[in-house]
């Protein structure tokens, strides 16, 4: 990728062409594909960053509508994952078949069906963050299982030093106008070029299916206590240290430590990946633990460096700015995510 990004994340980064966005529950094609398929019906909107996730009710199901650039062959790979983790009693939504198919069309997107499970999102507490360490072991134990080759995600969470700083010189020239924004592109410039000496390649760490995006809006609980698994479209092969890291770092933003990074509990930090090890049953490789903080580092300049695709670089790179601080500290001190 690099500057020469895909045309179509260019497209839905950067808003235009406009239908790239993610669509609503008051769009045509969606009301009435809602209506074929619940006559009289309610739509709800449950929220969704990939994707439309709206509810229809009486019936109790959930129509999830695609961006245009998530194609049929994708949806199709990552439906049959969801049914093995399914097989493996994991709770997962698992695609429903409407007039013959799981994956049909809405308007010039994909769309597909599953039933609506009930679930309740956790606070983001200390306690909900064990849970969750301990499910992301469950669900990586059952992934590995799953010999099944998906096609990558045109947008993944995810990328190298040597992206990060190919999309910054976008960010650069469309912020050069503005001093603020400038100066945090200077920043992550800085930040990529000490993460990139100290990378480990996704080449020399294990590899599996991760699900891509875990955190507590993923991971919920149904009333009788069982963790259900939501919203695969980040699933990919990816080294597994960066779906931790990736969740580790949301954790300490949602624990408020992006406010002082030095006062976090990053004692915890081995506890809990004892707790993610326990359950996955397997243990981190040593150099998935030298891995561990600059990929941490890393989830922070990521959104900071996809600014220059955005409608907005320089209003982007300023609400990165606090998630921003953590990269800065964690760089600086990496013997504190030392496990």
């Amino acid at each position: 990728m690099g500057t020469s990004v895909h045309p179509r994340l260019l497209g839905w980064w950067g808003g235009d062409p406009p239908g790239a966005a993610r669509p609503t529950v008051d769009d045509p094609d969606v009301l009435r594909l809602a209506a074929e398929i619940v006559p009289g019906g309610r739509v709800t909107d449950l929220g969704g960053y990939m994707s439309l996730n709206a509810r229809l009710e009486p019936a109790g199901l959930v129509l999830r509508v695609h961006r245009p650039f998530v194609s049929r062959r994708r949806l199709l790979a990552v439906q049959q994952v969801r049914c093995r983790l399914a097989d493996r009693g994991l709770l997962v939504p698992v695609p429903l078949r409407w007039r013959d198919s799981t994956v049909f069309r809405c308007g010039e997107r994909w769309a597909e069906l599953e039933e609506y499970v009930p679930h309740e999102r956790p606070e983001p507490t200390s306690e909900a963050f064990i849970s969750m360490f301990e499910a992301m072991g469950i669900l990586h134990r059952a992934l590995a299982g799953i010999g099944l080759a998906v096609p990558r995600p045109l947008v993944a969470i995810y990328a190298p030093p040597g992206t990060l700083l190919r999309w910054l010189s976008t960010a650069d020239s469309a912020v050069q106008h503005d001093p603020e924004a400038s100066e945090i592109a200077r920043l992550v410039r800085g930040l990529a070029q000490t993460l990139r000496s100290r990378w480990i390649r996704a080449a020399d760490l294990p590899v599996q299916l991760i699900h891509g995006d875990l955190h507590l809006r993923n991971v919920c609980r149904t009333s009788d206590g069982r963790t259900v698994y939501l919203d695969f479209g980040f699933l990919s092969l990816r080294p597994r240290v960066h779906e931790l890291a990736y969740s580790l770092s949301w954790m300490i933003f949602a624990l408020d430590g992006h406010t002082d990074p030095q006062s976090f509990a990053w004692e915890t930090i081995p506890w809990l990946v004892e707790k993610y090890e326990a359950t996955a049953d397997s243990r981190l490789t040593q150099l998935e633990r030298q891995a561990l903080a600059p990929y941490i580092a890393a989830a922070p300049l990521y959104h900071a460096a996809i600014a220059g695709f955005t409608s907005d670089p320089a209003g982007r790179l300023r609400s990165e700015r606090p998630y921003l601080r953590l990269s800065e500290w964690l760089l600086e001190h990496p013997e504190a995510a030392q496990i």
